[in-house]
C-alpha cells in the first residue's frame, strides 16, 4: 500500500489544561511517515482510543503528584490505538498483522514491540481491541482478579457503570455468577445497563432518590465496590459497604478535571470510619506487570462474545481531526460504552 505523506497527521499537546479540558489544548500537525529501522515495524492506525485517564499525562502535575512529570508541550498524545502492520523489520510482527498498543494519536507509528499485542480475530471488530478486548476489559479483569474472583452470591457495586470499564465489569461479574449493581446518570444509561449489559440494578446518580435506590439495591451491602470515579462519591458509598468489603480504585474521573487543586475534597474521615468500623479494605491496582493474565483474559472475553453473553458497545467518531473533541466530550457529554475514533479505513 503506497503511503501518503499528506495524511501523516498527529495530535499534540499545545497547552496544559487548567480546569476543564478544551479543544484548544491540542493541535494537529502534519509530518512525514516515520522510517522503519532494524527491530521495528510501522503501524497504520485504524482506531484510536480516547480515555479519561489520559488527563493524568497532560496536566502540569498529574493528580497533584509532582513526582510524575507532565507530558512535554508539543508531544504526541500517548493514546492506545489498534492498526495494521504495513512494514516490518521485526521478527515477531509481520505485514498484515492486526496489533494494539500505545501508538499515540497519529496516523502512523513505529514500534519496537514493547507493550504491543496481536489482536485475535475472535474479538470480532478491530475496535473491540480498544474496549472489552483491550485496556478497559483487561482493567475490569485484573480488578476482579485482585478481588479474588467473584463467588456466587457476592454483590459488586460499580461507579461509572455505563463507561467502557464499568460495562466490562458488569458483564464479567454476571458471567461468573455474581450480582452487580451500577451507578450511572440518566434513564438511557440505566436502560442500557439493565437490558444490554445485564446489571441486576442501577441507581441513577441524577435522581433525587439516588440513595433510596442504592439502599433498595444493596440490602446486604456491597462486597466489592469497583470505583471508576473517585471524588466525593467514594465517601458516599461507604455506608453501603458490607462488613469486610473491598474497595477497588480503578479510576478517578471526578478528579481529572479539577485544575490546580486536583478537584480533591477531604472526605477522609468518612472513609476511615468505614475502614475501622466495617473492616473495609481499599486497594488500587494497575495493568502493569499483569501480562501473564492476558491469554486467559482474551480466551474468556472471546468465549463470552461468541456465546452472546457480552455484546460490545462501541461509539465510533470519524476522523483524526475530531480526536480532541471526542476527548473533551468524555467529560462534557458522557457516552455509553467505549469511545474510539476511526482515523483510517479498515483495509
Amino acid at each position: 500500500m503506497p503511503l501518503d505523506n499528506q495524511s501523516a497527521k498527529q495530535v499534540v499537546l499545545r497547552s496544559r489544561p487548567d480546569g476543564p479540558l478544551k479543544i484548544s489544548d491540542f493541535a494537529i500537525e502534519s509530518g512525514p511517515v516515520p522510517d522503519v529501522a532494524d527491530g521495528t515495524f510501522l503501524v497504520r492506525n485504524i482506531f484510536v482510543s480516547v480515555d479519561p485517564m489520559l488527563r493524568i499525562f497532560i496536566d502540569q502535575k498529574p493528580l497533584g503528584n509532582a513526582a510524575m512529570p507532565g507530558l512535554p508541550i508539543g508531544s504526541v498524545i500517548p493514546g492506545a490505538a489498534v492498526g495494521e502492520v504495513i512494514e516490518s523489520r521485526h521478527p515477531d510482527f509481520k505485514v498484515g498483522d492486526a496489533v494494539e498498543g500505545r501508538f499515540g494519536w497519529k496516523h502512523y507509528a513505529v514500534s519496537k514491540g514493547q507493550g504491543v499485542v496481536h489482536v485475535p480475530a475472535s474479538l470480532g471488530g478491530l475496535e473491540n481491541a480498544l474496549g472489552i478486548g483491550g485496556l478497559p476489559g483487561f482493567t475490569a479483569y485484573i480488578g476482579l482478579n485482585v478481588a479474588g474472583g467473584i463467588k456466587p452470591g457476592q454483590t459488586v457495586l460499580v461507579s461509572g457503570a455505563a463507561g467502557a470499564v464499568g460495562s466490562a465489569v458488569g458483564a464479567l461479574v454476571k458471567a461468573r455468577g455474581g450480582r452487580v449493581v451500577g451507578i450511572a446518570g440518566g434513564e438511557a444509561k440505566r436502560d442500557y445497563l439493565l437490558d444490554q449489559v445485564g446489571y441486576d440494578a442501577v441507581a441513577d446518580r441524577h435522581s433525587p432518590d439516588f440513595h433510596a435506590q442504592l439502599a433498595e439495591a444493596l440490602p446486604q451491602g456491597a462486597n466489592v465496590y469497583f470505583d471508576n470515579v473517585g471524588g466525593p462519591m467514594l465517601a458516599e458509598m461507604m455506608p453501603y459497604m458490607a462488613f469486610g468489603g473491598l474497595v477497588l480504585i480503578s479510576g478517578l474521573m471526578a478528579q481529572y478535571q479539577g485544575g490546580a487543586n486536583g478537584g480533591q475534597t477531604d472526605d477522609l474521615a468518612t472513609v476511615l470510619f468505614a475502614v475501622m468500623g466495617k473492616g473495609v479494605r481499599i486497594q488500587g491496582f494497575s495493568q502493569y506487570g499483569q501480562d501473564a493474565l492476558r491469554p486467559a483474559f482474551e480466551q474468556e472475553i472471546s468465549d463470552l462474545i461468541a456465546s452472546g453473553a457480552i455484546k460490545p458497545e462501541v461509539h465510533i467518531v470519524e476522523g483524526l481531526e475530531n480526536l480532541p473533541q471526542a476527548q473533551v466530550d468524555l467529560f462534557e457529554r458522557s457516552t455509553t460504552g467505549k469511545v474510539v475514533v476511526r482515523v483510517a479505513a479498515v483495509a
